[in-house]
């Protein structure tokens, strides 16, 4: 169960344009978003039923898929830069290289900090 399809990502966002790599990363963001809400998240989207919900369990719904989006958004670009490697550039012709001291605890935590603000007033992403 994924909580978001390629099709609704690409009618909000347009950060990821290949569908295999939307795939990868939404296996991967949902089992980030699984483990940091004890699986709370993924049980409300398997509870929730679009023609009973209240206003509160829409706008919960709503949240879990634009957390989801930000999340992957976030994975991405992570990706794309290298996060948690250490090196932010280098040049072979003039010989150049930079560091940035980014460590995979800091990816996590910004993981993590998505989740948490994209959650917030939710209950699902519970004491942290």
């Amino acid at each position: 169960m994924s909580y978001i399809t390629w099709e609704q990502y690409g009618s909000l966002y347009n950060s990821i344009t290949d569908e295999k790599e939307f795939n990868r990363l939404s296996k991967l963001a949902e089992i980030k978003l699984n483990a940091i809400t004890h699986m709370r998240a993924k049980r409300f989207e398997e509870a929730y039923d679009e023609d009973t919900a209240t206003d509160f369990q829409q706008q919960v719904h709503v949240q879990i898929q634009d957390t989801f989006c930000q999340l992957l958004n976030t994975m991405a670009v992570q990706d794309a830069s290298g996060m948690g490697t250490g090196i932010t550039s280098v040049s072979n012709d003039g010989y150049s290289e930079s560091y940035k001291v980014t460590t995979a605890q800091e990816k996590e935590t910004q993981l993590t900090s998505v989740i948490r603000s994209g959650l917030s007033g939710t209950g699902l992403a519970g004491a942290l």
